[in-house]
């Protein structure tokens, strides 16, 4: 092969591989960090409970109305059912354990791959009304600032997301959020299973298991003046803090309190009466180590994807320029023509 034909294919060849480089870069990575459509993960939670005893309120015996301090398991299932190009169908859901009571509750968003945020649903698909706010995920590589909105299911509301700093979860970097949630419960199917009304004897019955607060309002006139059955409304309140890997978006730790408080109308004034359920659970930490890990796992993936494969492209296109550079200069030169006289007297000599 010639100097000048090895020059070309050596400049050819680190001109593929700047390319192949620029390709990984902005095309197969990006592509890495969307939701696999395969998504399916399981999370286990512990915890304690406080809940409504219907039988102990059906009798009257409000003393016993209410069950606190029992313990509780929670497993959180989210898993893609389908994927429509940029958009992920998921599945995700909650069953807290309560002793031999299972209490499952299942959503179903439409979310971005890329974003993580709720988006427009495939036709025909029934979602939660979650778009443009995260419900099941973090994206990778989350801002560390206010800029997210999430959704609760339980009172269908968008609130905001706190970023309060950064943490260490088994062994791994993470961003920390803070979500606080204050709304009327909407949700149908947690409404189900709450009684819209009570027996006034029962509001009676109650008031000395009340706070101090609502006991002042439910005075004997306010509590004459309301019908019979007194009609109930519920109030959603929850603390969600989560723990972001701060390269994958997956939540290695969390911790979750969520209230659902009964109230009643008194003086045209919402008045809380007691909590109807209460839970406040975390991550076990055989889940947040085997989230800790697939992190691990996934973080490596995308820094050979983003980092080290285009990099290493780049660095051998990089030789072979040089080896081409090379090549150029030192090509040899063809021969020079001796000067006329020069070729006479040379002949004139040889005769």
């Amino acid at each position: 092969m010639s100097a000048r034909r090895s020059t070309i294919v050596l400049a050819t060849v680190a001109a593929v591989l700047v390319a192949a480089a620029a390709v990984v870069r902005f095309v197969v990575a990006p592509g890495a960090t969307k939701l696999p459509d395969d998504t399916d993960q399981k999370v286990h939670y512990t915890g304690r409970a406080t809940l409504l005893d219907a039988e102990a309120l059906k009798s009257g015996d409000t003393a016993h109305a209410l069950r606190s301090g029992i313990p509780v398991t929670v497993e959180r299932h989210v898993r893609a059912v389908s994927t429509h190009g940029d958009t992920a169908v998921l599945k995700d859901t909650l069953t807290v354990r309560a002793g031999e009571q299972s209490m499952p509750s299942s959503k179903t968003y439409a979310v971005d791959r890329e974003t993580r945020e709720g988006t427009a649903p495939p036709s025909s698909t029934p979602v939660e009304p979650s778009r443009g706010a995260l419900s099941s995920a973090f994206p990778p590589d989350a801002a560390q600032d206010d800029s997210y909105t999430y959704y609760d299911s339980t009172t269908r509301s968008i609130v905001p997301v706190r970023y309060t700093g950064s943490a260490q979860r088994e062994g791994r970097a993470v961003n920390v959020y803070k979500i606080t949630t204050s709304a009327p419960v909407k949700d149908p199917e947690t409404l189900r299973t709450l009684p819209g009304a009570l027996p006034k004897q029962l509001i009676t019955g109650l008031h000395p298991v009340l706070d101090p607060a609502a006991r002042a309002r439910f005075t004997p006139a306010a509590l004459a003046a309301l019908p019979d059955p007194v009609p109930l409304t519920y109030l959603g309140r929850s603390t969600l803090v989560a723990y972001i890997d701060q390269q994958t978006g997956i939540a290695i730790d969390q911790t979750v309190d969520r209230t659902i408080v009964a109230t009643a109308d008194v003086g045209g004034e919402p008045t809380p009466l007691l909590p109807v359920s209460a839970l406040t659970f975390e991550v076990t930490p055989e889940s947040s180590k085997e989230l800790a890990e697939k992190a691990s796992s996934a973080g490596l993936l995308l820094t050979v994807i983003t980092v080290a494969a285009p990099l290493t492209l780049l660095a051998v296109a990089a030789v072979l320029l040089a080896f081409a550079v090379l090549h150029a200069r030192r090509r040899p030169t063809a021969p020079t023509a001796a000067p006329e006289g020069t070729r006479n007297a040379s002949a004139t000599g040889s005769g």
